[in-house]
């Protein structure tokens, strides 16, 4: 087995299918500027982000799996020496397995040489490992296999020149399309039914360092992989007409039970990882378990905003890092005794220079004091230039300063005038006027009902 094995490694595209997913899986990662090389969901920084951004890069690698394996699977037939192997001794199915071994090999070495690289990276940036790293990586193999079966099965079924180019494109459209239509990470769905979407070989990009696939979606996703999986390996061995034709139930089974157990809503596809979310905490500062080495730069501006928000009649008593995902279109959770805060939101142009990079001292502080320690209603990338307007003025006004909030140089034109149209209003006013009305602006934040600034300027509150 092991001699026939080695045979088909120098026969058989395996191995440059491994070089070819490693080189453009590397290029990918390293050359382009993209959501895979920022935030604290980065890939190489923490494990189980990694492993789900080295499934992600499926969307390109997937339909190579899959017209390598049919390349592989029309190989007997276009080598015009079906019937010489027929006339041996060796039985067809054992041939056609360490076919399918072979290039199972190649393409699962490729995969592994990325996670590899990304995992090497997670130790060197003293990144966390979590057992909740472990799934995204058996589904990973699991859907590569699944490509590397659909592949062998097809292309023994239709040994034509155009299948394997055809087959590589329907499963360029096919992961592309299901990308596009699924609810990329928030609360409502996309185009196609929820557990449709969850169907691609490829997962979503992770929006949060925190979040993992839920149990249900890991579940649904391995009986539909393994459904794949089955259906091309009967398609590679099976010979007869009537025998092909039950080469469909595995894949049928898969995607009865895939439509069982994968979510139907959303919201129901990502869980918090337990390990990353502990948390540690300074007092009445708390961060997660995946950016303790955040505590000490957040302790002291977080302390010094919890002191400042003590002059509103109801204020929060406390600071926590939000689990939350990288969401726009989604409202923030609020609450009413925490301020809630994520670490990429600190992540700016910083005040002064040209450089990005996350905030300190008493800039972190003016961050979390904007709408009196509370998120934002309409999503980070999606705010009102009213709602920023109050937002700002009313973090000014809890700091004690003495001139309204300065102009960013990358901010809606409205926002100067509005800020200062409120600053204005809101300091002709006695001190317990004012008070109230930033109260006033605060309790609409939490509510994510009315306009702050109205409050600001004077009105019903």
């Amino acid at each position: 087995m092991v001699n026939a094995l080695r045979t088909e490694l120098r026969r058989t595209i395996a191995l440059w299918l491994a070089v070819l997913m490693a080189a453009v899986g590397l290029v990918f990662f390293f050359s382009f500027t993209g959501p895979w090389r920022r935030d604290s969901s980065a890939w190489g920084l923490d494990a189980p982000a990694t492993a789900q951004w080295t499934r992600y890069l499926l969307l390109l690698v997937w339909p190579m799996v899959v017209g390598a394996g049919a390349i592989q699977g029309m190989r007997d037939s276009r080598s015009g020496v079906s019937e010489l192997f027929a006339s041996t001794s060796r039985p067809a199915g054992h041939r056609a397995l360490t076919l399918g071994l072979t290039t199972g090999i190649g393409a699962v070495v490729g995969y592994l040489v990325l996670l590899a690289v990304g995992f090497v990276q997670v130790a060197v940036n003293g990144g966390m490992f979590t057992l909740a790293s472990l799934m995204p990586v058996v589904l990973g193999l699991l859907a590569v296999l699944a490509g590397v079966a659909i592949g062998l099965g097809v292309g023994r079924l239709l040994p034509h020149p155009v299948t394997a180019p055809a087959l590589a494109v329907l499963a360029l459209v096919a992961v592309m399309f299901l990308e596009v239509s699924s609810g990329h990470g928030g609360d409502a769905d996309g185009l196609l039914p929820n557990w449709v979407a969850l169907l691609s070989a490829a997962q979503e990009q992770p929006r949060s360092a925190f979040l993992v696939p839920s149990a249900a979606v890991d579940t649904g996703q391995f009986l539909w992989f393994a459904g794949l999986i089955g259906t091309g390996l009967l398609l590679l061995v099976m010979r007869s007409a009537r025998a092909r034709l039950l080469a469909v139930l595995p894949v049928v089974a898969g995607l009865v039970g895939a439509a069982v157990v994968l979510p139907a809503s959303a919201a129901d596809n990502l869980t918090p990882d337990k390990a990353a979310s502990e948390l540690v905490c300074d007092g009445s500062v708390c961060v997660e378990k995946l950016h303790e080495d955040w505590l000490p730069t957040l302790a002291g501006p977080a302390k010094e905003a919890l002191r400042l928000l003590e002059k509103l009649p109801q204020h929060p008593v406390r600071v926590e890092e939000s689990t939350e995902g990288n969401n726009t279109t989604v409202t923030p959770r609020r609450d009413p005794e925490l301020v809630l805060v994520k670490k990429d939101d600190t992540y700016t142009i910083l005040p002064g220079t040209q450089q990005a990079g996350y905030l300190t001292g008493h800039d972190l502080t003016m961050a979390l004091l904007k709408g009196a320690g509370t998120p934002p209603c309409e999503g980070l990338s999606y705010s009102h230039p009213e709602e920023e307007a109050a937002r700002r003025v009313m973090a000014y006004w809890l700091a004690g300063s003495a001139t309204p909030p300065p102009l960013h140089e990358h901010e809606y034109k409205q926002v100067p005038g509005l800020m200062q149209s409120a600053w204005t209003a809101l300091h002709a006013q006695p001190e317990p006027e004012q008070l109230a009305r930033v109260a006033a602006a605060r309790q609409l934040q939490l509510s994510c009902q009315g306009d702050p600034l109205t409050a600001l300027l004077g009105g019903a509150h």
